[in-house]
């Protein structure tokens, strides 16, 4: 009985991690991208007024804790566990969903130290709209920042997708596959674009004046 109520236990946990996954964290991320992109039409005066937006939000600052920071949280938490328990046998058995698999908890990691450092260096130590503008551009001109910061957003938008297919299979959406190959190349082409979106928005930003 008590096997039975810890197996019960830790399915609704799990498929509480994967829907905050993509509800709402894979909406921020993709919402995130979106505003960011912004910098490539008009350049420092968008970001601008995207970050300025986003600061006169109401309630903004429960906002980012209750719909960003905690889901954040546990989802990481909870990931770190999940990492813990997972078998590394990708050299065993070298088919292409258990490599994916794998790819899913290093990039789990991976974006965890990478939202971590984005957060402190650029919502908690800068407040200013064009400070923050300006420390994100200087550490872009950095090669070797703006390297981290590439394999940190990659990494993100991948564990996005790969994480939004493995949702619609254990939630029954993708059962069959036909539907299961048909909705990875949809998750595959969100994948490059988001990643195309995002590596050009990094470079626009790093060349950005100072102001």
């Amino acid at each position: 009985m008590a096997d039975l109520q810890k197996k019960n236990s830790n399915f609704f946990i799990r498929r509480f991690h994967s829907l905050i996954a993509l509800i709402p964290i894979g909406i921020f991320l993709c919402t995130h991208l979106l505003l960011n992109s912004g910098v490539l039409i008009s350049g420092n005066e968008s970001y601008l007024k995207v970050l300025n937006f986003m600061k006169s939000l109401p309630f903004l600052l429960y906002m980012e804790i209750f719909i960003i920071a905690l889901p954040i949280i546990f989802h990481g938490i909870y990931g770190i566990y999940i990492v813990y328990l997972a078998k590394n046998n990708v050299i065993k058995y070298k088919y292409y969903r258990n490599f994916a698999f794998y790819l899913q908890r290093v990039t789990a990691l991976i974006t965890l130290f990478f939202v971590i450092w984005h957060v402190i260096t650029l919502r908690i130590l800068v407040h200013e709209s064009q400070a923050i503008i300006n420390s994100f551009v200087i550490y872009l001109q950095n090669p070797l920042f703006f390297i981290f910061y590439l394999i940190g957003v990659i990494a993100a938008i991948y564990h996005f997708a790969n994480g939004l297919f493995t949702f619609c299979i254990t939630w029954g959406i993708c059962v069959g596959d036909r539907s299961q190959k048909i909705f990875y190349i949809v998750v595959t082409i969100i994948f490059i674009l988001l990643a195309i979106l995002a590596t050009a928005t990094l470079i626009k930003i790093s060349l950005l004046p100072i102001v």
